[in-house]
């Protein structure tokens, strides 16, 4: 099975931000030895607005073919955009993105696996108590489900964000739920209940 993976590189082999004039190589993964397959020159930084650095792209993106992972010192921009819309899974590194092949494999090849094991977990039931109010106990999913983690219970859900208000109960409120609310400019108001119990609740602004 042939792997790729693509790496934009200034002239001396290290890794380069696409804002700068360097070259995408994709390398190709074969009876387990790395070689190169192809390569392009770039230059983004003389572009003549948005509809010729758009163009460029295009013509980026088809150097890669069906390459699936890009490795770049920085990503940024419309060029970002245009990747992750081709499918494209991003890598920030420095150094000689050559030495970083295997592990950049395996980390690829470990995330598309859990990827697509949460993929196959069960959307949890919420309680609908009216005018987009929800309600969810972690710990009883978590005790019909054989004990996924509360990232792999919320997270589904909130990046639905078919809500206004979920209110979360739960034996100890997940560390990363605020930050995750915060960057979503939603607010996280938590409270203990009797027992062991408590309540997170989340309001969405603007709903």
């Amino acid at each position: 099975m042939a792997r790729e993976i693509g790496a934009f590189v200034d002239e001396a082999g290290r890794a380069a931000a696409l804002s700068q004039p360097c070259s995408l190589r994709i390398f190709r993964r074969e009876r387990g030895q790395w070689r190169l397959d192809r390569s392009a020159p770039i230059n983004l930084a003389d572009a003549s607005g948005l509809a010729d650095l758009r163009r460029r792209m295009a013509e980026i993106i088809a150097v890669f073919g069906d390459c699936k992972t890009a490795l770049a010192a920085a990503f940024q921009g419309a060029a970002l955009h245009e990747l992750e819309k081709a499918g494209i899974e991003l890598w920030e590194v420095d150094g000689d993105p050559e030495a970083l092949l295997d592990t950049i494999l395996f980390e690829a090849e470990k995330a598309a696996q859990e990827a697509e094991k949460e993929a196959t977990l069960p959307f949890p039931v919420l309680e609908n108590l009216g005018e987009g109010r929800y309600s969810l106990s972690i710990t009883e999913v978590q005790r019909s489900s054989g004990g996924l983690t509360s990232k792999q219970v919320l997270l589904p859900i909130l990046q639905q964000g078919s809500f206004r208000e979920l209110v979360v109960i739960c034996t100890h409120v997940p560390p990363w739920l605020e930050a995750e609310a915060n960057s979503r400019g939603w607010q996280l108001r938590t409270e203990k209940t009797s027992g062991s119990q408590f309540i997170a609740t989340i309001e969405v602004n603007g709903k």
